[in-house]
Parts: structure tokens; C-alpha cells; sequence
């Protein structure tokens, strides 16, 4: 069968990491299902793509698992090719062809498009390498505007991520996605509005935005308040429900984005933004841009003025020269400040940036518990806060729902799996419903709410 003409083979893609790497794996599923390929969920297979993570040592291994699990399916004959994607061959471009001589083809983010006619050309020929095609093919780290347009997604439960922009600029000392996903380049709003509106058409109603920092967007090119002017035309598009703004970098939250929450109902009043740490000496070394007072003066703004605001950040335990007084600063910060939601990652030594070579670097073990002991604190925060919904009255995006009528959803100030969901008896309907619900009991990390009525 010639490349293009009918169903050329059946296609197995597995993706690990982040919410960009999702929105990758769907514009590679719909450029295959444009050539005529078969995406299968599992099973025996032509081809199993795996769109890997490479950004921190705990994703690298996890993507190196993933690796040699299809590597023995294919040895068992369950697939014919074995192909790794992603951020991790774009950061191990000249390592891993030698390393692993199982995979037929390695290929970065901003080759996904070529990806098509390598397994049309290597199936064509019965599953020996295609002569003229390399085994790696790892190029730009970033995809073009023109593959979003194959994007295929699958927005069951009405939720859906919009990548508004690739790479990043911000430079910190410990972050390798400069060299893996390149400098920042701001996607073309109508390619972005286009990709919207098809979310919409496909059952999203919560658009997520995000990107390494989506406050830069528009910078690359010069703009001023590129992303609430972005957010603004969103929020103009029919059928729009819930706009989440997540990644924001701290010291870029300024009126503009208060403004843009105050004024826009379809905007949830939920910001993500990471500060990584507190202690200012902590926070020079880390390339950060900004100090322990312009945190917390954000924090009282963005209280202040935009009331019912939820809050999430993120933040790194045991960088280089941390020491137990630095650390103390960051764990009254957390109990100080209060955040909704938070994360915490113990600090990962990764190659090639300027923390790897930092003296002072912290053990492991000592990593390891302080950011426990930083996981123990904020669970407490969190089932405060989840204690004091009881009684609210709040809206549920749907998005799941057992045999037995146990729905799953989020309400506005929950983002998509990062920050547990509301649980409901008794639905009956299909996800991607927004329903009003009162919240009447609630654990560390979820709700349990009861239908009073619909949107």
C-alpha cells in the first residue's frame, strides 16, 4: 500500500509529562490520522510512539522506563516500530541513538510533523529503516503554527489546554527548558483563536492556557499586555464557559491581570504562579527577578481586589547553598502566606545549567525531607481550606461519570489534575455539563458535593 492511500498502519501513542507535552501527543495523533493511520489505545501495534518528559531527573526515569518497556514489547513482537519523542531526545540528541539501538527513530517536539513520512517510508518497507532516512531527526524544539492545526483532541470531560507559546526566555539557573523547548516564540493569535473555537466545537468548555511563563507572551514581538489582550478576544468566543490562566511568572502579575480578572466573568479567578522560594538569597542564585516583598505585596493585591481568588504556586526544597535558616524562611512562608494549592520539589541537579555547577549543593536525603516536611504543612492549609467550602454553593464542570452515577468534576477554583475535584452522587448526564452544587463534606484533597440545579 503506498504511503497516503488508505490506512497505511495502526499506531499506539503513549505520552508522559506535562500538559504541552498532551497538546503535542494530539497534533501528532491528528497529522497520523491525516495520513490514514490508525491510532489504537493498546494492544498489538505497527507503531508505539512514546512522547517522553526531559526536564527533571524523576521525569527522565520515568521516560527511560517507559523506553525499555515498549522496547521489550517489541522484542516480543507486540509492535514492529518503537519511535521516542518529546523533550527528552531534544535534550539527548547525540547520547541516546547509541544508548538505545531499539528505537527506530528519535525525534523532538518540532518534528513532529516529519513523523508521518518516516513511518509511511520505514512500514512501506517492511520494518527495515528506510535507507534514506536518519534515526534521529531531533531539530527545532518547538512546533510550528501550522501543525496546530491537525491538532485532534478529546475533550470528554469539557476541558481542554490552548499552548500559547513555546520556550522561555527567564533564564533561571536550574531550568533546562531553554535548551530543550528554545527561546520563547509567541504562537499567532488567529492560529490560537482558530485552535479555540475547533476546542469549543469538539466539547471544551474550560479553556486552560498555558506555556513555561504565559505572562511573556507577546514580549517576542514586542507587544504590551499580549496576554490579556489574548485572554480578552478568548473570552469574546461563543460557547467559552471557563477561561484558567496557569504559569504566570510572579513579578509580571500586575494591574493589567487584576483588572482582566475583575472584568471578565468567564475568567476563573484562579491564578498558577510559581515562585520557587522565599529566602532572597535563594531566590538571586535562581536567576529570579524578584524579591521576598514583591511576593507577598502580590499576594495582598491580588487578595484584596479580586475577593474568592485561588491561588496555586510551586516551589523547590534543597537548591544549592539552602541552609537550614534559608529553609526556615521558606516553611514560615508557606503557613504565612496560605496558598490554595502548592507543590514542592525537591531540587533536581540537572546538567548543563548554571545550578548543576554551584557549590554548597544539598543532600539528597535533606532534600528529600524538606520538602516533605513542606508537603505536611500545606496539607494541613488545604484541608482548612476545603473545610471552610462546606455549605457553598459553587459551579462543577462535569468531568467523568461511573456506571453508577459517581460524578467527577472541578469547580472554578480547581485546576485540571493538580488540584483534587469535587465528587457527586446521584448525576445523571454526561461530562462536559456545568452544574450548580452545594458542597457538603470535604476531605484533604476533595469535596463531596449534591445537585441543586442547573447552570
Amino acid at each position: 500500500m503506498t504511503a497516503g492511500a488508505g490506512k497505511t498502519g495502526t499506531i499506539r501513542i503513549h505520552t508522559l509529562g506535562c500538559g504541552k507535552n498532551a497538546v503535542d501527543a494530539e497534533v501528532m495523533g491528528g497529522l497520523l490520522s491525516d495520513r490514514g493511520f490508525t491510532l489504537v489505545p493498546g494492544g498489538r501495534a505497527d507503531v508505539a510512539v512514546l512522547n517522553t518528559c526531559g526536564f527533571v531527573r524523576a521525569a527522565k526515569e520515568e521516560s527511560v522506563e517507559g523506553i525499555l518497556a515498549l522496547a521489550e514489547e517489541k522484542r516480543r513482537g507486540r509492535i514492529r516500530l518503537l519511535v521516542v519523542a518529546g523533550c527528552m531526545p531534544r535534550r539527548y540528541r547525540d547520547e541516546l541513538p547509541s544508548l538505545l539501538p531499539e528505537v527506530d527513530l528519535f525525534l523532538g517536539p518540532g518534528d513532529i510533523p516529519g513523523l508521518p513520512d518516516f513511518l509511511a517510508k520505514t512500514l512501506a518497507a517492511k520494518g527495515e529503516p528506510a535507507g534514506s532516512v536518519s534515526r534521529s531527526i531531533v531539530g527545532g524544539g518547538a512546533l510550528p503554527d501550522a501543525a496546530y492545526r491537525h491538532r485532534s483532541p478529546s475533550a470528554p470531560g469539557g476541558s481542554a489546554f490552548l499552548k500559547i507559546l513555546e520556550g522561555c526566555d527567564n533564564r533561571c539557573s536550574y531550568c533546562a527548558i531553554p535548551a530543550i523547548r528554545g527561546p520563547l516564540r509567541s504562537r499567532g493569535r488567529e492560529s490560537l483563536l482558530a485552535e479555540a473555537r475547533m476546542l469549543v466545537r469538539r466539547g471544551a468548555k474550560e479553556i486552560n492556557l498555558i506555556g513555561q511563563d504565559i505572562t511573556a507572551y507577546g514580549r517576542d514581538r514586542g507587544e504590551k499586555d499580549g496576554l490579556v489582550s489574548l485572554v480578552r478576544a478568548l473570552c469574546a468566543l461563543p460557547g467559552v464557559r471557563w477561561i484558567r490562566l496557569l504559569y504566570l511568572y510572579p513579578s509580571r502579575v500586575g494591574d493589567e491581570i487584576v483588572e482582566l480578572l475583575r472584568s471578565e466573568e468567564k475568567v476563573c479567578p484562579y491564578l498558577d504562579i510559581p515562585v520557587q522560594h522565599i529566602d532572597e538569597g535563594i531566590l538571586r542564585k535562581m536567576g529570579r527577578t524578584y524579591g521576598p516583598s514583591d511576593v507577598y505585596r502580590m499576594l495582598d493585591r491580588l487578595r484584596a481586589r479580586v475577593p474568592g481568588i485561588f491561588l496555586r504556586t510551586s516551589l523547590i526544597a534543597g537548591f544549592p547553598g539552602e541552609t537550614r535558616r534559608s529553609f526556615d524562611s521558606l516553611l514560615r512562608f508557606v503557613h504565612e502566606a496560605r496558598w490554595d494549592f502548592l507543590g514542592v520539589f525537591p531540587y533536581s541537579r540537572e546538567e548543563g545549567t548554571p545550578a548543576h555547577a554551584m557549590p554548597s549543593q544539598v543532600p539528597e536525603r535533606v532534600k528529600e525531607e524538606r520538602a516533605q516536611r513542606v508537603r505536611d504543612a500545606q496539607a494541613d492549609i488545604l484541608a482548612a481550606r476545603n473545610a471552610a467550602l462546606v455549605g457553598e454553593t459553587v459551579r462543577v464542570l462535569v468531568e467523568s461519570v461511573s456506571p453508577r452515577g459517581i460524578a467527577a468534576g472541578r469547580h472554578r477554583g480547581q485546576a485540571p489534575e493538580v488540584d483534587g475535584c469535587v465528587r457527586l452522587s446521584g448525576f445523571r448526564g454526561k461530562p462536559g455539563a456545568v452544574r450548580r452544587v452545594r458542597i457538603i463534606g470535604a476531605a484533604e484533597c476533595d469535596l463531596r458535593a449534591v445537585l441543586i440545579g442547573s447552570p
